[in-house]
């Protein structure tokens, strides 16, 4: 069994460029670190698994594992303990919006935060925007959001005039907006969440049908990724 024992080997160094979002987007790849993530990823998109001699597990594809040394993955490792096993992945592309409910989200910029949405959103049913987020690529919100990233349906860059164009209805989640329990559920939407501590950028607010707001006693607000969940699962079902 051949094992991986050099930092100049070509895929130990494209592995550790995929950590720099300029070359995620250049190469249209990104790491995946841990079993979970990566079993529950489609094999289409997995291209390459990289871990250590002695790792096996019967649910990873065996002709796309590569061995390395453990000194070499604990250097690729993006966690303070390494789990023994990382995946290059497959970006996916997405065109245009094919579901009824879009999540738009308008500068997240916590990875944890992001990740959370994206698995909600997924298990909700909705496609997802990002306007000027942190990358989805990002190995903390890939983390965060496990094998969720490979079912969401991801459009990045400010799309609010195509979705309105679209018929959507906006609507947009802010203090002192219509309690949502008391509002009308559209058969079409886009749900935007504003930055964690700004909120929605006027322009993207002046577009927005309706302003909601969740009720709350004892607090002036809530998680950016709790208050998107909410409203999803209200304005869905």
């Amino acid at each position: 069994m051949e094992v991986i024992i050099s930092e100049d080997n070509k895929l130990i160094k494209r592995a550790n460029k995929l950590k720099d979002k300029k070359y995620r987007d250049q190469s249209g790849e990104y790491l995946i670190e841990g079993l979970r993530g990566i079993i529950d990823t489609p094999d289409e998109f997995i291209k390459v698994i990289l871990t250590v001699e002695g790792f096996s597990d019967s649910r990873l594809n065996d002709k796309k594992i590569v061995y390395i040394t453990e000194k070499l993955m604990n250097r690729l490792s993006m966690t303070d303990i390494s789990s023994g096993v990382i995946a290059i992945a497959a970006q996916k592309q997405e065109s245009d919006f094919v579901s009824d409910y879009i999540i738009y989200l308008d500068r997240i910029r916590d990875p944890g935060n992001m990740g959370t949405i994206i698995r909600t959103a997924v298990a909700a049913g909705y496609e997802i925007v990002c306007d000027d987020c942190v990358d989805v690529y990002n190995p903390k919100v890939v983390r965060s959001c496990v094998s969720a990233l490979s079912k969401a349906r991801v459009h990045n860059g400010n799309f609010i005039d195509i979705l309105a164009e679209k018929g959507y209805n906006i609507i947009g989640a802010e203090m002192g907006g219509k309690n949502i329990f008391e509002s009308a559920k559209p058969n079409k939407l886009c749900i935007v969440i504003g930055n964690e501590a700004n909120g929605i950028r006027k322009d993207i607010l002046d577009k927005c049908n309706m302003i909601c707001s969740i009720p709350m006693e004892n607090m002036e607000s809530l998680n950016a990724s709790v208050c998107a969940g909410i409203l999803m699962y209200y304005f869905k079902y």
